[in-house]
């Protein structure tokens, strides 16, 4: 990982986002707090009467990026998940429940991800398709190592996506994510699929 990173948000703001699920269209909204060595990231989605559940992050900023402390899910206004990240610990820990799991240098949450792989890809010195990009995810059974990979470039944007085959009992799956060079490789279309069926996307409105 590059020693020193650069977040694409600063301070206090909000992004809207155009946002469908199974083909249903809503809306979506991603509010930040980044400042004075913290972060604070909500996103909220809904469409129609729709209501999903409520992601947030919380932790410290520092050269590396992004280190979260902790990952919550709401859903109907009560807390159904939650992560902790002890990275205090004489061995770092992340804390599912009653469960510890091993904490990688560098893990993110299924939502600060996103605002560290655009810090990642912004740090290097000459993106170029065919390029690499490791991200350790933490999750509800321990920390996976999501790899994506540069396959596509219009303009100032470009395209990263992580791909799983097919397992025994498991979908295939795949992550898609356009990073502007522009804004400093924001994630402005995020788009989620398995079997090659969308379940959901969000883009960023202009």
């Amino acid at each position: 990982m590059p020693a020193l990173l650069a977040l694409p948000l600063r301070g206090d703001g909000a992004l809207a986002y155009a946002f469908v699920i199974d083909g249903q269209p809503g809306e979506a909204a991603l509010d930040f707090h980044i400042g004075n060595g913290r972060y604070d990231i909500t996103l909220e989605r809904r469409a129609g009467d729709r209501e999903l559940p409520v992601w947030h992050s919380e932790g410290r900023v520092g050269p590396q990026g992004l280190q979260p402390e902790r990952h919550r899910v709401w859903r109907q206004g009560r807390e159904r998940e939650l992560q902790i990240f002890d990275r205090d610990a004489a061995r770092p820990v992340l804390l599912v429940g009653a469960r510890a799991f091993p904490l990688s240098a560098g893990t993110q949450d299924r939502l600060s991800w996103w605002l560290q792989l655009a810090a990642m890809m912004a740090a290097e010195p000459a993106p170029h398709l065919g390029q690499r990009l490791r991200v350790p995810v933490a999750g509800p059974t321990g920390v996976d190592d999501w790899d994506f990979e540069v396959v596509a470039r219009d303009g100032d944007r470009w395209l990263l996506r992580r791909d799983l085959v097919r397992g025994a009992g498991r979908p295939a799956l795949q992550w898609s994510v356009w990073l502007d060079g522009q804004r400093g490789f924001l994630a402005v279309d995020l788009r989620f699929s398995l079997d090659d069926d969308e379940q959901w996307a969000l883009r960023l409105l202009e």
